[in-house]
This record gives C-alpha cells, sequence and structure tokens, in this order.
C-alpha cells in the first residue's frame, strides 16, 4: 500500500477516528513514531519473514508506523 492508496482509504472515514497498531502480545495500541526509510523486497522469502528489508543504497521509500514499545519507559 502506498501513501496515496492509505490517504484515499482514510478520507472516507471520520476525521477523529483513533489510528491503532497492533499491540506487542495483545489489545491495540496508539501510533507512536512515524519514519521513513529504503527498503528493498526480498527475493522468495520464508513465510515468517516480511516481504521488504531496509537498505542504505538503493530502494523504494516507505513509511513505518510504530507503536508503543516496551522501551518506551525508558528501561532499555
Amino acid at each position: 500500500m502506498t501513501v496515496k492508496e492509505l490517504i484515499e482509504k482514510l478520507s472516507g472515514l471520520p476525521g477523529d477516528s483513533r489510528v491503532l497498531v497492533q499491540g506487542y502480545e495483545d489489545g491495540y495500541d496508539d501510533i507512536s513514531d512515524i519514519r521513513s526509510l529504503l527498503v528493498q523486497k526480498q527475493v522468495d522469502p520464508s513465510w515468517y519473514y516480511g516481504k521488504y528489508n531496509s537498505s542504505t543504497r538503493r530502494g523504494e521509500q516507505a513509511v513505518l508506523l510504530f507503536g508503543r514499545s516496551k522501551c518506551d519507559d525508558k528501561s532499555c
């Protein structure tokens, strides 16, 4: 999904709807961070790996949404 596709999907929803991500073990969390990065599509990854890896030199621009993590309370 691209940013344009996401905006199109979100544009039909009420503007005050909360945007959430899956919680670490259960439930849902607010988005705590949004980062831009370069990614490259993996060639035939195993089912338990993501389809993309981060790249430092070349690749496709991507946006990564983060939820709360165990390190949010500065204990890590």
